[in-house]
């Protein structure tokens, strides 16, 4: 196995020197190719010979380029621990930080701080991507999350305050429309709550007049076959201590996702889910991303 991994990784390289050294104004064909395969050479199950092309991607690209932040973009959505996506991400926002992945980038970073219960630090990301890319896509995605890290906070004020930004805005049908008519019920119902005297007040009185909803998240994936059953899961996250990954998984399970830790030594990883086909474990990893979280098909060792 570790001379075939070596084997695809040299091919790789071999590959890459056609990459011509020179800044361009987009992606290079070279550079598409290499991320593609390495895409599909992870979920054919060979995940380690995938990071290794990209590293080897990564380092052959110009620094500054357009290709340097599609080899990063892909390097940390298929990076198998969390720490060493969060590197690329901030790496590819710093180093190239108008590339069309700098908005993706962006707001992955504030959703890792807001599933660690960080929303103050996630709000620098979401601040960041308004100012940065203030039209398109992201704007409306950028202000749901905005929304969302001052709920995380019980700030209804400042929350709806943010979610009044997109008054007027044209919000694709499909998750973005969902998640929008959500926290726009919870501002009204949040509002009918406070009382008209205080209306007026400062965003901190009206922290205090209104209670936290109750409402549940929305539902996470069909329930899984039993443990054992399948030989395919959902990996969510990798940390290097098994404290890191127990915390992760009380995360997810605030949120009604069933993960749990795989592994006796590191990484240790936070999986969900027990699959006997890989399609099903694609169609419940999919589900996922709706819902905002990332991860990729694992298969377990036999």
């Amino acid at each position: 196995m570790m001379r075939r991994t070596l084997m695809l990784a040299a091919v790789g390289c071999a590959a890459l020197l056609s990459i011509a050294p020179t800044a361009s104004a987009q992606v290079t064909p070279a550079v598409e190719r290499t991320t593609a395969r390495a895409r599909a050479m992870l979920d054919g199950g060979e995940g380690t010979a995938a990071r290794t092309l990209l590293d080897s991607l990564v380092g052959a690209v110009p620094v500054g380029t357009l290709d340097l932040a599609e080899a990063l973009y892909w390097r940390a959505v298929l990076a198998e621990r969390v720490g060493e996506a969060e590197r690329d991400w901030k790496r590819l926002v710093i180093d190239v930080p108008l590339s069309p992945r700098a908005p993706d980038a962006l707001v992955r970073l504030g959703e890792l701080d807001m599933l660690r219960g960080h929303p103050a630090d996630a709000r620098v990301y979401f601040t960041r991507l308004l100012r940065d890319f203030p039209s398109g896509a992201y704007r409306a995605k950028g202000l749901l999350w905005l929304t969302r890290s001052y709920f995380e906070e019980r700030n209804m004020a400042d929350g709806c305050g943010a979610l009044d930004s997109l008054r007027g805005e044209q919000i694709p049908d499909g998750e973005l429309r969902l998640q929008s008519d959500e926290l726009q019920r919870r501002c009204i119902g949040g509002r009918l709550n406070i009382p008209a005297s205080s209306a007026p007040a400062a965003s901190k009185s009206a922290e205090k007049a209104v209670q936290k909803p109750t409402e549940r998240p929305p539902e996470a994936p069909a329930e899984k076959p039993a443990a054992g059953a399948g030989r395919y899961s959902v990996q969510l996250a990798a940390y290097d201590t098994r404290a890191e990954a127990s915390d992760a998984v009380k995360r997810f399970a605030k949120r009604d996702i069933d993960a749990r830790i795989d592994g006796e030594q590191k990484p240790f990883r936070v999986r969900t889910g027990y699959y006997v086909m890989r399609a099903d474990a694609i169609n419940a990893l999919n589900k996922l991303k709706k819902l905002g979280f990332d991860g990729f098909v694992a298969e377990r060792a036999p």
